[in-house]
């Protein structure tokens, strides 16, 4: 991973040495799986779910979304998540709504910056 690399992830929030340790200090693995977020559907679902106003999957979508960005190092997009999963267990739709654009915004961040990396060539 280059000094390069590490300055993209580092600008939109990623804590990666405390990811890199998740993945026992194997940078090529950790690449692997960020290159991998990029095809994971979570936000697409809690998307979706928003538009629908479906409580339940938006809960189930923004669970599983926070604990991937946990295990990444997206610290920013994990507590936005966490916010919207809060509001949702409190069966709170207009918290979870109003808490809908942080999670956008930072997921849409955290995809900018694994795109950036990856326009790089990792």
């Amino acid at each position: 991973m280059t000094d390069r690399t590490l300055d993209i992830l580092k600008q939109a929030s990623v804590e990666v040495e405390e990811a890199l340790a998740r993945f026992s200090g194997n940078s090529m693995l950790y690449e692997k799986f960020l290159i991998k977020f990029l095809q994971d559907d979570s936000f697409k679902k809690i998307e979706d779910a928003v538009e629908a106003r479906d409580s339940q999957e938006m809960l189930t979508a923004s669970h599983t979304l926070k604990g991937v960005a946990g295990n990444l190092g997206f610290v920013a997009l994990m507590d936005a998540c966490a916010e919207m999963v809060k509001q949702l267990r409190s069966n709170n739709m207009e918290g979870a709504l109003e808490a809908y654009p942080g999670v956008k915004e930072t997921y849409e961040t955290v995809c900018a910056a694994i795109n950036s990396m990856e326009d790089m060539g990792g």
